[in-house]
């Protein structure tokens, strides 16, 4: 019995497989060219009697400029898009534009080298977890033009997102250091705006400066930013400031981790002062509060029998006024009080 394959949907013209490659309405294939390793499949759209957008009068074709744009792989071999567009002008002299150029957002984004298909792709690629530098490397790309069509995809997708804005009660701020190293390395500060209620993250601001995280805040809703009701943070003075001038009505609280954290510092700087004060000089090696220090800031109930016996027995012998103990017992009434809640 012979095979019918008249039904079968299969393109054998080298017109029609080039098209299939593009797969968009209006436009039209004009060469597929392969150099080494590299392909490159040049386009155009499909226009006719296009009008100024300003006064409506017919417009006249003033230059055709190819851009070179990332695609997706084909077979897993690197592809450029070469689109060669139409820069228009206004033959009425009297018109206020007097150039443009016509874009299409199914084939590229303004001010993206990704293509459409291929920014889309790389944002869910980078949104699954993995690192823009992998994403480059299979596209045969730069860096930074994966990171630039993420951020502009992602954005848009942030923008639309509206759900993780409109099921919290409790907002935390948070700071989180980033360090550029290099010639000159130097560190820049985050703020990570995250929903403590359903354990997500809202944004990340590139800044901790008070002025741009309170008018994150104020743009957002009115409805959402009369529902918060607590909002986190790490005692900083500027989220206090923030949430006080923006939020006046939510109740500030402070994370256990940075209240046990501020306790042990305190707590250490007590133990530094009383030792300046005894011996008149900073610690050495052999200094009975000196050799505590780490004891002191372990939870009570991770020290054996011998562990406890050595810190309190180190703290009489430098610390007789027992103002380092009174510190140290307040200290893990603190945390005792911060794991109850």
């Amino acid at each position: 019995m012979s095979l019918q394959t008249r039904s079968t949907f299969v393109l054998t013209h080298p017109s029609e497989i080039v098209q299939a490659l593009v797969g968009l309405k209006d436009v039209r294939v004009l060469h597929y060219e392969r150099r080494g390793p590299d392909v490159e499949l040049g386009i155009e759209q499909a226009v006719e009697n296009v009008r100024c957008p300003s006064c409506g009068g017919r417009a006249q074709v003033k230059e055709r400029p190819v851009v070179r744009y990332v695609d997706l792989p084909v077979f897993g071999t690197p592809m450029r898009l070469a689109w060669r567009k139409h820069r228009m002008r206004c033959p009425d002299d009297s018109c206020p534009r007097r150039s443009w150029v016509l874009s299409d957002h199914r084939i590229a984004a303004k001010n993206c080298l990704l293509t459409t298909r291929a920014a889309k792709w790389a944002t869910v690629q980078v949104g699954g977890g993995r690192t823009v530098s992998e994403v480059a490397a299979e596209l045969a790309c730069d860096w930074h033009t994966v990171n630039d069509s993420v951020t502009t995809y992602g954005e848009a997708l942030l923008a639309a997102d509206r759900k993780r804005l409109n099921r919290t009660t409790a907002i935390g701020l948070d700071e989180t250091k980033f360090v550029h190293l290099g010639r000159t390395s130097h560190a820049d500060y985050a703020t990570t705006v995250a929903d403590v209620e359903n354990h997500q993250i809202i944004d990340i601001l590139p800044t901790r400066n008070f002025t741009e995280v309170a008018r994150w805040l104020e743009k957002q809703p009115v409805a959402w930013k009369e529902r918060i009701r607590f909002g986190a943070l790490d005692m900083s003075n500027t989220y206090a400031a923030v949430y006080s001038v923006v939020l006046p009505r939510a109740h500030q609280v402070v994370d256990s981790f940075h209240v046990i954290a501020l306790a042990n510092r305190c707590l250490d700087l007590v133990r530094r002062r009383v030792q300046a004060e005894r011996f008149g000089r900073r610690h050495k090696g052999n200094d009975p509060l000196y050799r505590a220090r780490r004891v002191l800031v372990m939870g009570e109930e991770k020290l054996d029998q011998p562990a406890t016996v050595r810190l309190w027995s180190l703290l009489e012998l430098g610390d007789p006024g027992g103002e380092v103990a009174i510190a140290y017992r307040v200290g893990e009434f603190n945390r005792s009080a911060q794991q109850l809640l």
